[in-house]
């Protein structure tokens, strides 16, 4: 694989000839530095970023949970590229383990990972404003969480509305509906952690089939309500190889919501998700099916 400059040039620096690669999500590299670290470069990154990721997993540690997440014994810099040294995380990928086993495991691995979803709504972030916990261009901050949705769905409209219009003719009505119930069935007041990109290509399971570790906190973290968390499982989970519709609808009937409110949330998710990753066709086809399945369910 080839990696940037950057990296390989950070790599050198601690001595890593020979990298072994375990991954790399939307803002950094990771690899192995011994039995029990890791490295992870952030390119592009500052140092503000990374601060704001170590403040996130000190609060992390004030709970427990059943599965591991990031954890940060130093931030260092060479030459101005941001890198971390960080406990080695177990698990395989989540995708990968639920190709190799049959049905009955498989919605034993989908329920587990609806779970540690579930379990990270535990985390109170009251001393942030809602919306985008770390600085970057993809969520504004507002002071309550309505305003957060009103101003992300303004957005989200203004940036795929039309071409979700061609192929969705109810949009207006959709989009008019959730107004009305931004403040009712999904209004939210508690501050909780919301991962933001917690589908299975950011979830690690163990050889008995549960969560092992959450990756990938960051430039999609939120302050607010934890159920958009559930819905991005939802909307998400068939963009990794393997997964089908049937195990959309498997998540579907796990929660235990009011019908209107997880309808509307998934359908609020899907227009956000779309305009996110208007770039990507099958996301958009994803999210445009999930704006059909909703109409009239709230």
């Amino acid at each position: 694989m080839n990696y940037p400059s950057t990296v390989r040039d950070v790599l050198r620096c601690e001595g890593i000839d020979n990298p072994i690669f375990l991954g790399a999500g939307e803002d950094a590299y990771v690899f192995v530095l011994s039995d029990s670290e890791a490295i992870r470069i952030f390119p592009a990154a500052s140092t503000d970023f990374v601060s704001e990721l170590v403040y996130l997993y000190e609060r992390l540690q004030e709970y427990s949970f059943s599965f591991q997440y990031p954890r940060i014994y130093d931030v260092r810099t060479h030459k101005g590229i941001v890198y971390t040294i960080e406990a080695k995380l177990s698990g395989r990928p989540m995708g990968e383990v639920c190709r190799a086993v049959d049905e009955n495991a498989r919605r034993r691995i989908l329920r587990n990972y609806l779970n540690a979803i579930h379990e990270l709504a535990a985390v109170e972030m009251s001393d942030r404003d809602f919306g985008g916990l770390i600085p970057s261009a993809v969520w504004p901050t507002a002071k309550t969480w309505e305003e957060f949705l009103r101003r992300q769905l303004e957005t989200s409209l203004r940036n795929i509305g039309s071409r979700l219009s061609e192929e969705f003719p109810d949009l207006r009505h959709t989009v008019s509906r959730l107004e009305a119930l931004i403040d009712d069935q999904i209004s939210w007041e508690r501050k909780s952690l919301v991962h933001g990109d917690g589908y299975p290509g950011n979830i690690l399971i163990d050889d008995d089939g549960k969560v092992a570790t959450i990756l990938d906190f960051g430039r999609y973290t939120l302050v607010g309500d934890p159920r958009i968390d559930v819905a991005i499982a939802i909307e998400l989970t068939e963009m990794v190889a393997g997964f089908t519709p049937e195990d959309t609808a498997y998540l579907c009937s796990l929660i235990d919501d009011d019908p209107i409110a997880a309808n509307a949330c998934r359908a609020y998710t899907a227009i956000l998700l779309a305009a996110l990753y208007r770039g990507d066709a099958r996301i958009v086809r994803k999210c445009l099916r999930s704006l059909r399945e909703t109409v009239g369910r709230f």
